[in-house]
């Protein structure tokens, strides 16, 4: 086996612990003789590399393969928690990710116009295009993802109009119900409502003015 089978093969807690040491400078040393004192790692080596103990050199293969991976992850969790802010809505990711897509084409772009003459060797020439048709694939795949969900956004955007426009429409409906109305205007007298409706036409349409009726006689919803 490789020499970082053996960390490999430990649990996961003990390697991030691991990792963690390695991030802030322990050396190889310490570390090794660290791990070889665990009952638990103790018990792998034993039946896993017959007992042959951890050393520097696993140390240090493992620092350049499984401890550089943890830290690319480790960097990746830091952007996504620190570098946005929170109050980044939806509409500016998905401006910032058009954004950065353009960006790619455009590198790409000038990638395919300093690409050399075609060689004497096809099968080089192949793995070279089809990397990259790989790519501009997933970007115009990317493209047409971020397509869809701009209409379907759109779509629901809408759905919300015509529902908030139909719960409008049924609640006013509901307010015209009879039981409804004496529990909204329990004080609401429905013939002094009528007599000052028929006066009101009178006044403004007819030109009839009752002595009686003041001028300034409200509207019958002042009433209400």
């Amino acid at each position: 086996m490789k020499g970082t089978s053996k960390i490999a093969a430990l649990p996961r807690n003990i390697r991030e612990e691991l990792n963690q040491r390695l991030d802030v400078g322990e050396t190889h040393a310490i570390l090794a003789a660290w791990l070889n004192s665990l009952h638990e790692v103790q018990l792998i080596l034993k039946n896993q590399f017959q007992g042959e103990p951890i050393k520097r050199q696993n140390i240090f293969n493992w620092k350049k393969s499984g401890f550089r991976n943890w830290q690319l992850c480790q960097d990746a969790l830091q952007f996504t928690q620190d570098s946005l802010p929170d109050q980044l809505d939806d509409a500016a990711l998905e401006k910032m990710s058009s954004k950065l897509i353009r960006c790619l084409q455009v590198r790409y772009a000038a990638l395919a116009g300093s690409l050399p003459a075609p060689s004497g060797d096809p099968q080089s020439e192949l793995r070279l295009l089809g990397t990259l048709c790989e790519n501009l694939t997933a970007l115009r795949r990317g493209d047409l993802s971020a397509a869809r969900l701009s209409i379907e956004q759109k779509r629901l955007a809408m759905d919300q109009v015509l529902t908030d426009t139909e719960k409008e429409q049924e609640f006013w409906e509901w307010t015209k119900r009879p039981e409804v109305q004496a529990k909204l205007y329990p004080k609401r007298d429905p013939l002094k409502i009528r007599l000052e409706v028929e006066r009101m036409l009178n006044r403004r349409l007819l030109g009839i003015v009752d002595p009686d009726d003041p001028i300034d006689n409200p509207d019958p919803a002042a009433l209400i």
